[in-house]
């Protein structure tokens, strides 16, 4: 994993793993709710309606069932398509600053030995270098 000290990197693949996951379990649990619920709006006596289609063998019951599964559906994949933009504008976003910081590590002249001795305070509140 490119930016990852070596001695990290098993904790780093770790929480990797856990987030997809985790991400996946959630992801699939919310958009799940959303398209039924959003079915369940839309042909509020779902259950009813399937069960007497099916038994009558009418096309229209089946048509405003099949509509209402579609919706739900439709606007479950909707949400999701904007996450996932959302996610990868995120995600561009943490890789471009990601190269900035590196740029301008990259850019900072080291500091010279003087500057990296330690500095006590003084008993009369001043600072000093040891």
């Amino acid at each position: 994993m490119p930016g990852i000290p070596a001695q990290e990197s098993g904790i780093a693949s770790a929480q990797l793993n856990s987030a997809q996951q985790i991400g996946v379990a959630l992801g699939v649990a919310v958009l799940t709710t959303i398209s039924v619920s959003i079915t369940e709006y839309r042909l509020p006596d779902a259950l009813t309606a399937l069960y007497t289609s099916r038994a009558s063998r009418d096309a229209a019951a089946n048509a405003t069932a099949s509509a209402a599964l579609t919706s739900g559906y439709t606007t479950a994949l909707f949400i999701a398509a904007i996450l996932l933009g959302a996610s990868a504008l995120i995600t561009a976003l943490i890789i471009n600053a990601g190269r900035q910081k590196e740029t301008t590590q990259a850019a900072t002249p080291e500091a010279s030995p003087k500057s990296k001795q330690p500095v006590t305070q003084t008993s009369t509140g001043g600072m000093r270098k040891e």
